[in-house]
């Protein structure tokens, strides 16, 4: 009864729930190359926040010392190109927003993922007891 209500729903396409009983082997194949690759995805998106985390408090202490009233935003400004350049090295794709398919890191894909933003900057920094205006 499920597979006729299927076969309705699918209607011209119902030949393609044909194709997936007849090849169940393919189609697993197929489905786990697409969850190694999400895998993939997730694994890359976390050593970019992790590798960020380490960039802004890297870089952090010697600008807050250049310039002691320097704010969320300033650092933000400061950091954004460096991070910027090295997200390319950090790794090759990321999951789209919707985690269905992989798109290739850049500023704009990785933003989608997590807000790395001056809001961002000043939460990480406060969390590793380093204050800043703004």
């Amino acid at each position: 009864m499920f597979e006729a209500l299927v076969r309705g729903l699918l209607g011209p396409l119902s030949g393609l729930l044909d194709f997936i009983l007849d090849n169940p082997l393919l189609i697993s194949g197929i489905l786990a190359v697409w969850l190694g690759i999400f895998a993939a995805g997730k694994l890359q998106l976390q050593n970019i926040e992790r590798k960020t985390v380490e960039m802004v408090l890297e870089i952090s202490p010697s600008l807050i010392t250049a310039k002691p009233h320097i704010t969320s935003r300033g650092l933000y400004k400061r950091i954004y190109p460096r991070w910027e350049t090295s997200l390319r090295q950090w790794g090759w794709f990321i999951p789209h927003r919707m985690d269905l398919w992989p798109v290739p890191i850049t500023p704009e894909t990785v933003r989608q993922k997590f807000s790395f933003s001056h809001q961002w900057v000043a939460e990480v920094l406060a969390q590793n007891g380093i204050q800043v205006e703004g």
